[in-house]
């Protein structure tokens, strides 16, 4: 498997990445800082969907190593990746091949603390696929839609848990219809001129309350 260096935001440690994988991005660093200023728990149990090469949970774990850190990817040689990275960097985070659309299947306990994405943001059906599967993947609905992610973050949240999805503003308004289909409320929005074409939003249970 080739791979590439890549350093991770706000840090001087390098990861393994695919020649051709997605990069990382300011919109995962955007995510990452937003969940850890506004979770104030010492320790929780997190899922990340969709979790590539592990970036997005590698930046949590290393500032909070008292949570308990899972990313479901659908590509197995991104878990492979990811798996390695883990290791090299002293993490506990894990990381299972699995399809997000399934996960409900695979959960075997009373759901999460935090569900965190950041999902594919290309609408399907709009856009020219990228000839790259993995790249595909990652940026456009090949695999999963944004219905697939917001169905994934209500089953496996727990009465109390946050989830946490970072989606362009073009498609707030699809978020906002989206979400009435599900268990879940929109708790707050979060955006910063650094990474204007993001948004942030912070999900709950409709029936639960914020313990946190």
């Amino acid at each position: 498997m080739n791979k590439l260096k890549v350093k991770l935001p706000f840090t001087d440690i390098e990861i393994d990445q695919l020649p051709d994988g997605q990069p990382v991005t300011e919109a995962a660093n955007f995510l990452q800082q937003t969940v850890v200023a506004h979770t104030h728990r010492k320790s929780v149990s997190g899922l990340e969907l969709g979790s590539g090469n592990g970036v997005i949970s590698f930046m949590l774990a290393l500032q909070k190593p008292d949570w308990q850190l899972t990313g479901i990817e659908l590509q197995k040689e991104l878990v492979e990746l990811a798996l390695s990275n883990n290791a090299k960097l002293g993490l506990t985070c894990s990381f299972i091949e699995g399809d997000l659309r399934e996960y409900r299947q695979l959960l075997q306990h009373q759901g999460y603390d935090l569900v965190y994405a950041n999902p594919p943001w290309v609408k399907a059906g709009s856009g020219q696929v990228s000839p790259n599967p993995s790249r595909a993947i990652s940026r456009q609905e090949v695999s999963c839609t944004l219905k697939d992610i917001l169905s994934c973050i209500d089953w496996c949240l727990h009465a109390q848990g946050l989830g946490w999805i970072i989606y362009p503003v073009e498609r707030k308004a699809e978020l906002a219809r989206e979400i009435m289909q599900t268990e879940l409320e929109v708790c707050n929005i979060y955006q910063t001129e650094e990474s204007p074409r993001s948004f942030i939003a912070k999900l709950r249970k409709k029936a639960g309350t914020n313990k946190w």
